[in-house]
């Protein structure tokens, strides 16, 4: 990752914390680039139950203090000087985000920083797309997707909508397999809402992030666990994409839990995800696309290394 000037040697921890899940990026930045030393994922789904009550439940949160002292942990161990943490899609929408935001922000030791979706994508695009490239990023989380386009240091399109694989799952998969008619009316919502990113224009690479199409590369490449260095980079096409839908789209939570490589709690939501990824590639007019395992946490350290700089 590029910079202006160099920079001291340090190490920061950057923890996003999602609507379903929760990641860390611990980092030792130097000179004009950095070295990752931990990336967590963990599931807290925090927006568990927020479409129906409006607020981040007890449950939810004493999840995401568990998974936040086992991250605090391994900051300790590789002695991260700098701490920070961005909030998303939940922390927009949940009428308690800020009393959660900061007693999980105690505990990690460092203020949580609730982000617009704006704001997200912005970050997502900087920690993902490579310094210069001339490319778009998509983002599928658990509340909210976001599209964003850009070429070097400048953003030339950002849309953030509020439909996530949760809040879809949750509406629409009140069982697995879900009803036929419930899939139907899913694909309409969430086609009809990301029609707007037509307005993008055309596109010549497209990156996707976040825990559905990191699974589904994984499941196209029939890897049997999680392996960083086969998903990243993976070219997943449209036809592939439609093969696994076929499976997942039929399978029962039992099945979804036990295909290779798939969280057991990202089980119930891959589906609504992976329709997500369909609408997206339809209305974008896209073949294909490249799976990255970056994201927002990437983009902290980058927007702190940038600032260290100054």
């Amino acid at each position: 990752m590029g910079c202006t000037s160099d920079v001291p040697t340090m190490t920061i921890a950057a923890l996003d914390i999602g609507t379903n899940t929760l990641l860390m990026l611990v980092a030792r930045i130097g000179g004009t680039s950095f070295t990752v030393l931990a990336d967590e994922h963990d599931i807290a789904r925090l927006g568990e139950g927020v479409s129906q009550t409006g607020r981040i439940s007890a449950a939810a949160i004493e999840r995401a203090r568990g998974i936040i002292a086992r991250y605090s942990a391994i900051a300790n161990k590789h002695g991260a000087q700098i701490r920070a943490a961005v909030g998303t899609s939940v922390f927009r929408s949940a009428t308690n985000a800020r009393e959660v935001a900061a007693e999980l922000g105690a505990l990690w030791g460092a203020p949580i920083e609730i982000l617009s979706g704006e704001q997200e994508a912005e970050l997502c695009f900087f920690g993902t797309v490579p310094d210069g490239r001339h490319a778009a990023v998509l983002d599928i989380g658990g509340g909210s997707t976001e599209l964003i386009a850009g070429h070097g240091r400048m953003i030339t399109y950002r849309r953030s909508i509020e439909v996530g694989a949760l809040r879809l799952a949750e509406r629409y998969w009140r069982s697995l397999p879900a009803q036929a008619d419930a899939v139907k009316e899913a694909w309409c919502v969430t086609y009809d809402a990301l029609g707007i990113l037509r307005a993008c224009g055309a596109l010549e690479q497209l990156y996707a992030v976040a825990g559905t199409p990191t699974t589904l590369a994984l499941l196209a490449t029939g890897a049997p666990h999680f392996d960083s260095m086969l998903v990243d980079g993976h070219v997943l096409r449209r036809d592939t994409l439609e093969q696994l839908w076929d499976q997942i789209s039929t399978a029962t939570l039992d099945r979804l839990r036990a295909l290779p490589g798939v969280h057991p709690h990202r089980a119930d939501i891959l589906p609504a995800g992976t329709l997500i990824l369909r609408a997206a590639m339809d209305v974008l007019g896209l073949a294909e696309l490249t799976v990255s395992v970056r994201g927002v946490r990437y983009g902290v350290v980058q927007r702190i290394l940038m600032q260290l700089a100054m």
